[in-house]
């Protein structure tokens, strides 16, 4: 293979993979789930999780407001499942984020529960402008799976958790 051949193919590889990111899932009982997702446009996206015995879930993640998010979450996980601190400013956006430079007002957080923390720290925190998705994965096999994510507008990073049909559910971080 030519070196303009394998730069070519090293510059696509680079490319193609440099939009999209890791997340993981963790169940109660130990089982781990690898995935990757990608953001679309419009405040939507593309996620992909694979099990260990060679099982892909796939689906789309949507952008909604934090009324949606938490009637949902606690509707799917039980009330108090999740901790919020912050005004709801979501849906209407912040009045005050461009007058005078940078606005502190939207300092909201929010807390959940992970399965696989150490002991003593069975919680994990995101704050800052948040964002919430929603998403239904499916596998050809028809195992779906309904998730609630959550994240910072400042890192990127973020939490949250999945229901499969079945009842089991698993934490992720992203």
């Amino acid at each position: 293979m030519s070196r303009w051949s394998l730069l070519v193919l090293l510059l696509a590889c680079v490319w193609s993979s440099g939009c999209s990111y890791t997340l993981k899932m963790h169940a109660r009982d130990g089982e781990q789930l690898h995935g990757r997702y990608r953001h679309g446009r419009e405040g939507r996206g593309l996620i992909r999780v694979a099990r260990p015995d060679g099982e892909v879930l796939f689906g789309t993640f949507f952008k909604v407001d934090r009324t949606t998010f938490v009637d949902g979450y606690e509707k799917a996980f039980g009330r108090g499942s999740i901790e919020w601190d912050g005004p709801d400013l979501s849906a209407a956006g912040n009045v005050f984020s461009s007058l005078l430079g940078h606005s502190y007002a939207t300092g909201e957080s929010a807390s959940g529960q992970q399965f696989n923390a150490p002991p003593g720290k069975a919680a994990t925190v995101v704050s800052g402008p948040l964002f919430f998705w929603t998403a239904f994965l499916e596998s050809d096999r028809r195992t779906s799976m309904r998730c609630y994510l959550i994240g910072s507008a400042y890192t990127g990073n973020g939490f949250g958790r999945c229901v499969n049909q079945q009842g089991m559910e698993y934490s992720v971080e992203f």
